[in-house]
């Protein structure tokens, strides 16, 4: 994906440049983070199961398992990166076992935005790997072919939440997306916006460029310089594409970078347009208006 950004600067007109390096395979992968693992908590007992799965047997007996697909995916997005990726999702698998504390931080608590399948795939992938249960998520719609989870994001890891968490949280459904909204802002790093002439690129460190579609702030009383309505794409997590509706040369552009991003980038979305008017967004099927 940052090679893509990069795409995606270049044709906002400020950069250009792609780096290349090889991959290694996901079996090279997998021993690799495994080593990183037991270096990380010696007190561990790691075993490759199979490529890009680990089962994970702590120092009191109990035992987890461990999917790398997230990471390998991460990686081969940027395999110069490979030391860094595998240091962050060991960092962040400590925590998911319970090396690093337990409880829901209701200050942490953020919206992220899936596409819909999502929930599916999960599902049938935890189930074909032998899991006897797979968790229950809170989530409402966003559109319909998007979701809004509700997560707790803990500085290494993130954790999706479920009934149970809100319940031992203490909190209604009625409050979540307002709280999740507030948390998000004060979490966030910098909002940047990128590009000009109405087309623009918004990054928000990587993570929750999409989520910034719930924070309402963002969109109305004309913050946004477009000619016409507010019309964005997020075809992956971590790209926020914004033009206008009146703009058919930023529209038409937008469209060629949301192609490119859904072939290949990772955490892919969708690949429809939205319009921002009377207080929401809802997907924009026009060229412009």
């Amino acid at each position: 994906m940052k090679c893509f950004f990069q795409l995606v600067l270049v044709a906002v007109g400020l950069c250009s440049g792609c780096p290349q390096s090889g991959v290694v395979t996901p079996r090279e992968f997998t021993r690799e983070f495994a080593e990183a693992l037991r270096k990380a908590s010696p007190g561990l007992k790691v075993a490759v199961v199979r490529d890009l799965e680990l089962k994970i047997t702590s120092a009191d007996g109990r035992d987890s398992t461990s999917f790398l697909d997230n990471a390998y995916d991460t990686y081969k997005q940027d395999p110069k990166a490979k030391a860094d990726v595998i240091q962050r999702f060991v960092a962040a698998g400590l925590e998911t076992i319970g090396i690093v504390g337990d409880g829901v931080d209701r200050t942490r608590i953020v919206p992220v935005i899936k596409d819909r399948p999502w929930l599916e795939e999960t599902r049938q992938a935890l189930l074909s790997r032998g899991a006897k249960e797979v968790p229950e998520h809170v989530y409402e719609d966003f559109s319909p072919d998007l979701i809004i989870l509700y997560a707790e994001d803990s500085p290494k890891n993130i954790r999706y939440l479920g009934p149970k968490d809100l319940e031992l949280a203490k909190i209604e459904r009625s409050e979540l997306r307002a709280l999740a909204c507030e948390n998000l802002k004060r979490l966030l790093p910098k909002i940047e916006r990128h590009g000009t002439n109405g087309l623009y690129m918004i990054t928000a460190g990587g993570d929750y460029e999409a989520s910034l579609l719930v924070l309402d702030s963002m969109w109305s009383d004309g913050q946004m310089d477009v000619s016409g309505d507010v019309v964005v794409a997020v075809p992956t997590r971590d790209l926020l594409l914004v033009t206008g509706s009146q703009n058919p040369q930023g529209i038409e552009k937008v469209r060629q970078m949301v192609k490119e991003a859904s072939t290949g980038g990772s955490y892919r979305l969708t690949q429809k347009l939205f319009v921002y008017r009377n207080g929401r967004f809802t997907e924009f099927k026009g060229n412009a208006d």
